[in-house]
């Protein structure tokens, strides 16, 4: 039976052009083929299944991708326990003595109650797989033909799950992700730029495949197959039709970029010497090491650029012990600066996609807030001290990439902060940083907030402000420069500076709406931040007190005293004539009567 519905969807599944793996995966028919596979094989496979799937509810926290999968396995599962012709299956050289007390059902391995021959199921499956090459059932690597039908693919899996062939069940899913699923792929770039970039627009699109290889993730981590990532154990015989992604590449397109990444980043070990890495390939097939080196996984995505911006993002933020932060050495490891350089190319390429537009209108009171560091920023401030990405080179290749305007939005925040924080200071280079703000990024708060920064050029930096906002656009009514005027005094108040200058500095005959509201509003809360200040002042003055008091307390010193009756002794031996007395008494005398002229002192703390 099994063998005839393999026919048929042999016979009907012709692929072509436009064929969609999704669509054949998620197909009625291949569905409940696979679902009748597993439950006419050995209950052990069922078992395993079930057990996958809770693994992986129970570390993601999600149980509802698995909780119908698992009703049904278990429904599977009972029937085949419950089922009366269960006894048909015990072995006939069993003889009947040693089951004489013993239930059939229980006498028969839980491995071995298929209703089927596995092998010789495997040994079929084998020969539909368009393979020119004989296939080693017991060797780890498995050869799969571009034009074989999916569903036997996937039967084939199957069937090494319940041959507990592991390794070669992974093999033929990673060979789906490979090369079966290649369509799909510009899309799963696309969002993972975005999830990089913060745009929130798309990420939905990032589990193109939904929930149906969860078990990879468990059958990966349950079992430390982690070398087949490293080193696969798949082959496609007609090579020259097709590309081949690998193995890593093979595992996003199965499970998507949110559970790829989450596996990935705790599997992540550091980076390997180069002898590691011969080490690690020689003994890759018997190796159970669960590792995965950061920088094997960034090789094998180097042919997939935006999935290699993705990925070093997600070590920069969710491992950066082992990318930007080395607490036991001053000189990070040549592989992770050349990372780091990798990753500042990256950003040129794609950090802007997202944002198209960036700020095309003219600055009003709506860009008033500080945004956050944007990923780039982040990115420059963490690496550019480990030397791995060079000030002078980061601010050459922004420039150039601006095509030297000052008004370009593109990248402008990311130079206006590698000229403030890795610059000489001077006049020249705080004017470009300013201009960069306000003409730039237009984000009057940011100028704002730089020029209060800067202490050395403030008086320069207001006035370039206060211009700015008086002397715009001519083509601008008086109304447009009352309220950029305004939103300066609002972002003024909000960093503390000095309102009364901004004031005398309003030019006659510039109306400002709701100034008076503004200034009241501004007042109030710079008095409100005074008493702040007073309060904590005063609270820093009670703690200063309190601590001197007991440190006064902890070291008062007392001093020794000489007993009268001890000193009358002393002064009688003194009254002793001198001839009497031998050379090594008078020395004891002089030493004592130093002693008496000049007692010592000792701590003694009074508790």
């Amino acid at each position: 039976m099994l063998e005839e519905t393999v026919d048929h969807r042999s016979q009907d599944n012709i692929i072509s052009d436009d064929y969609d793996v999704h669509d054949a995966a998620s197909d009625k028919m291949t569905d409940l083929f696979l679902e009748t596979l597993r439950s006419w094989g050995p209950t052990s496979c069922l078992r395993k299944r079930i057990q996958l799937q809770r693994y992986f509810s129970q570390k993601s926290r999600n149980n509802s991708s698995s909780v119908a999968f698992i009703k049904q396995a278990e429904k599977d599962l009972q029937r085949r326990i419950s089922q009366t012709a269960f006894g048909v299956l015990s072995d006939a050289k069993d003889s009947a003595s040693m089951i004489e007390d013993i239930s059939t059902r229980q006498a028969i391995d839980a491995s071995k109650d298929s209703l089927f021959e596995v092998d010789n199921l495997i040994d079929k499956f084998s020969s539909r797989l368009s393979t020119s090459t004989s296939q080693d059932c017991q060797s780890s690597r498995i050869y799969v033909g571009r034009k074989s039908d999916i569903t036997i693919i996937f039967a084939s899996a199957e069937l090494e799950m319940m041959r507990e062939r592991f390794d070669r069940a992974l093999g033929y899913y990673l060979s789906i992700g490979s090369s079966f699923m290649t369509e799909s792929l510009p899309l799963l770039e696309e969002t993972a730029v975005l999830m990089v970039n913060h745009s929130q627009e798309k990420l939905a699109l990032a589990e193109v495949t939904g929930n149906k290889y969860d078990h990879v993730l468990s059958l990966l981590e349950m079992h430390q197959l982690q070398y087949v990532l490293l080193n696969r154990n798949y082959s496609f015989v007609d090579k020259s039709e097709g590309s081949t992604e690998p193995p890593i590449v093979a595992l996003i397109m199965l499970v998507g970029l949110s559970k790829a990444g989450s596996f990935l980043m705790d599997c992540l070990s550091p980076p390997g010497t180069k002898a590691d890495a011969d080490a690690e390939v020689e003994n890759t097939n018997s190796s159970n090491d669960s590792n995965l080196p950061l920088d094997a996984i960034a090789t094998q995505l180097a042919s997939r650029p935006k999935l290699l911006y993705w990925y070093l993002f997600q070590v920069f933020t969710k491992r950066p012990d082992m990318y930007v932060k080395f607490p036991t050495t001053s000189v990070p490891p040549l592989t992770i600066t050349n990372l780091h350089r990798a990753q500042f190319s990256l950003f040129l390429d794609y950090a802007n996609e997202s944002e198209g537009e960036v700020i095309s209108e003219p600055m009003t009171s709506t860009s008033m807030t500080v945004d956050s560091d944007s990923p780039f920023m982040s990115f420059l401030r963490a690496t550019i001290p480990h030397g791995g990405v060079d000030a002078v080179t980061v601010r050459e290749r922004l420039g150039s990439y601006r095509g030297g305007r000052t008004d370009n939005p593109v990248f402008a925040r990311e130079l206006a902060f590698v000229t403030e924080k890795f610059g000489k200071g001077t006049l020249d280079e705080v004017k470009e940083v300013l201009n960069l703000y306000l003409l730039g990024a237009k984000n009057l708060s940011m100028a704002v907030a730089f020029a209060e920064r800067d202490t050395k050029h403030s008086k320069d930096l207001w006035k370039m402000l206060v211009e700015h906002c008086t002397i715009s656009d001519p083509s601008s009514d008086a109304s447009e420069k009352g309220a950029l005027f305004g939103s300066l005094l609002e972002a003024a108040a909000h960093c503390g500076a000095d309102l009364a200058l901004l004031v005398s500095s309003i030019p006659e005959g510039m109306s400002i709406e709701g100034l008076r509201p503004k200034l009241i509003a501004a007042i109030a809360d710079y008095r409100h931040k005074v008493r702040i200040h007073e309060y904590t002042a005063d609270a820093l003055a009670e703690d200063k007190v309190s601590l001197l008091r007991e440190l006064c307390h902890l070291s008062r010193r007392g001093e020794r005293g000489i007993d009268m009756k001890m000193k009358d002794g002393a002064h009688k031996k003194d009254s002793l004539p001198s001839n009497k007395l031998s050379l090594l008494q008078r020395q004891r005398m002089k030493s004592g009567t130093a002693t008496m002229r000049h007692p010592s002192s000792f701590s003694l703390s009074i508790r």
